[in-house]
């Protein structure tokens, strides 16, 4: 049995201390590879801490591949690239550009959604914050209302009905630092005791957030076409998180015939909110974005959320949402007395930047540059070896694909041998809630941070990662 001294860990959880222990013994060789390690149940009652402590350190552990999981059976120490089979690997894999003894670089970085700061405009945005700055007018420096600026919330509502399809008034606007923030008051505002449900696989942080929120959520299984409406009405929540527009990370688009049916669940029973993360909605290649779910809702039951850290920069921590007229009212009669929590020089300077047409003008770069990366990715691709083992999915938008692999190595097993050699990925298996088994074997790839070199280079780890 495993047993460590719980009272040496300091300032550290157990979750965390546990994990340090059992790592630090795997990489010591004290735990040889291979060995079986106690059971959840075993170990938290032999150190007399939660079941959910030890789940939590071995859900980590198989992260990073330290430990396998083999149903029925167990857990094992995995091996960390000292067996016949990973020196198989290893001798036809280039070493050239990656040390594997550094923990400080990947030279391919999947899992990096870095917004392309290269094309921030600089030049502009300072002449624009020079501008707001030589005007000395004193509202810039009184306290800013609870819901933000007025001129940047009218300038909100201008773009969203003419590139959102959405007739919303600045009053329905309420600006935040952080879609974090937002949801903190929308859970505020709709109450805890609400039932909340969302997307699976899906955007991993929103369940954090309900998490820390103290808040019952529920997990409701997507397919083709966005969240299954028949798993919705059975779960018994009040409110449901969708991506309509671009899903995260499957990348599809909820066609209009869903659309309607989740409507209709909303406006089946009172106070029933649907929200809409509209997030990376701008970047559709082939065509405009496809309308907001919001525009189609004539009976307000569409929370809309948005932020400009992906199509301005992740440091510009403006978000908005748009709420129906009933919460609005709600809203103000019960939390108006939380500030605005983005300073009113960057809302005046992000209006007149919307204003003079300058978002607009960033945004079609933005997409001219994605859509011409996204393209010599697929060339790479397609002059690969790996093409013979690998489907590339991909829904001309946004800046990532999916890459399904023909490989019988686990998730974990693949995401340890592709670091092991520099490379750096998620599996969609790792966004499930349940259901992985149907996601395995798919790579998520962000090609933001890429370049083609590297990603050349990385099919080539795969290559001999699949083949091995």
């Amino acid at each position: 049995m495993l047993t460590y001294d719980l009272t040496q860990r300091a300032q550290l959880s157990i979750y965390e201390y546990l994990y340090q222990c059992i790592k630090q013994d795997i990489l010591d060789g004290v735990l040889a590879a291979g060995s079986r390690l106690p059971s959840k149940r075993e170990l938290a009652r032999h150190h007399q801490v939660s079941l959910k402590t030890v789940e939590n350190t071995y859900e980590q552990l198989l992260t990073e591949g330290y430990i396998r999981a083999e149903e029925r059976r167990g857990y094992f120490v995995a091996s960390l690239g000292t067996d016949s089979r990973q020196s198989r690997h290893q001798s036809h894999v280039p070493f050239s550009a990656y040390d594997p003894g550094s923990d400080t670089a990947y030279f391919a970085d999947f899992t990096s959604n870095q917004t392309a700061i290269e094309l921030f405009p600089y030049d502009t945005w300072a002449k624009v914050m020079r501008g707001i700055l030589s005007q000395q007018d004193p509202e810039m420096l009184k306290t800013v209302p609870f819901q933000g600026v007025y001129a940047l919330r009218q300038s909100i509502a201008k773009y969203l009905y003419g590139f959102r399809g959405m007739t919303v008034s600045p009053d329905q606007i309420i600006i935040g630092a952080g879609t974090e923030y937002l949801y903190g008051r929308l859970i505020q505002l709709l109450g805890r005791s609400r039932t909340y449900a969302l997307e699976n696989p899906g955007y991993r942080k929103i369940a954090k957030i309900y998490q820390v929120n103290d808040v019952p959520w529920k997990y409701i299984d997507i397919d083709e076409n966005g969240i299954q409406i028949d798993g919705l009405a059975k779960s018994g929540a009040d409110i449901v998180h969708v991506s309509p527009a671009h899903h995260f990370p499957t990348g599809n688009i909820m066609p209009i015939g869903r659309r309607r049916v989740l409507l209709d669940w909303a406006e089946d029973k009172a106070e029933r909110y649907i929200i809409e993360d509209d997030y990376d909605s701008e970047f559709r290649f082939s065509h405009r974005p496809v309308p907001a779910l919001q525009s189609l809702n004539h009976n307000h039951r569409v929370i809309y959320l948005n932020t400009f850290s992906k199509t301005l920069a992740p440091s510009i921590r403006i978000s908005y949402m748009v709420l129906p007229n009933k919460l609005m009212e709600r809203y103000i009669q019960t939390m108006n007395f939380y500030s605005c929590t983005v300073s009113a020089f960057e809302q005046y300077a992000l209006a007149a930047f919307m204003d003079n047409g300058y978002f607009e003008r960033h945004i079609h770069r933005m997409k001219k540059y994605y859509r011409a990366k996204r393209d010599s990715m697929m060339k790479v691709f397609e002059h690969s070896r790996l093409r013979q083992y690998a489907v590339i999915d991909e829904k001309d938008a946004g800046s990532h694909f999916l890459m399904h692999l023909d490989t019988p190595l686990s998730d974990t097993e693949l995401k340890w041998l592709a670091r092991e050699h520099g490379v750096s990925l998620d599996c969609l298996s790792e966004y499930c809630a349940g259901g992985k088994e149907q996601h395995a074997h798919t790579i998520i790839v962000n090609y933001s941070d890429l370049d083609e070199e590297s990603f050349g280079r990385a099919l080539d780890v795969l290559m001999s990662a699949v083949t091995c």
